[in-house]
C-alpha cells in the first residue's frame, strides 16, 4: 500500500500539474468566497460533509501547488493531489455551469455603474 501511495504521489509531482493544482484550488476558493450560494444545495445550505470535502480539496490543492512534498506516507495519502484535483474540477464545473446567471450579473453591474446597455451589444446576455 505504501508503494502505491508513493507511486501515485510521484506521478503527480510534476511542475505543470502543480501549477494546475494551485490554479484550481485558488479559483475554487475564490469562487466560494465570491458567490457561496452556487455551492449550496436546493435548500440554500451547504451540507457539512460537502463543505469539509471542499475545504480538504482546496487545502490539498494549495499544499501540492506550492511545492510542499510530505515525506511520510500517511500525509501523502491524506493530502493526495489526484482526488483533490478531481473534486476541484467538479466544484469549478458546478460553479461555472451557471454561466448565464453570471453573465446576467455582470451585465447588470455594467448597466448600473456605467449605464452601458450590454444586452444590445451582446444578445445572448439576456438569456437566463
Amino acid at each position: 500500500m505504501r508503494t502505491l501511495i508513493r507511486m501515485l504521489y510521484d506521478l503527480m509531482d510534476k511542475g505543470p500539474l502543480r501549477a494546475l493544482s494551485l490554479l484550481l484550488a485558488l479559483l475554487t476558493a475564490g469562487g466560494v468566497m465570491w458567490d457561496p450560494t452556487r455551492f449550496a444545495n436546493q435548500a440554500g445550505q451547504l451540507p457539512a460533509l460537502q463543505g469539509l470535502v471542499l475545504i480538504w480539496a482546496v487545502c490539498s490543492g494549495v499544499i501540492h501547488g506550492v511545492g510542499f512534498r510530505p515525506q511520510q506516507t500517511r500525509w501523502q495519502a491524506l493530502f493526495a493531489p489526484l482526488p483533490a484535483m478531481l473534486l476541484l474540477f467538479i466544484a469549478l464545473y458546478r460553479f461555472l455551469s451557471l454561466r448565464p446567471r453570471l453573465i446576467g450579473a455582470v451585465s447588470e453591474f455594467f448597466v448600473s455603474v456605467w449605464s452601458i446597455n450590454l444586452p444590445e451589444i451582446v444578445p445572448f446576455v439576456t438569456e437566463r
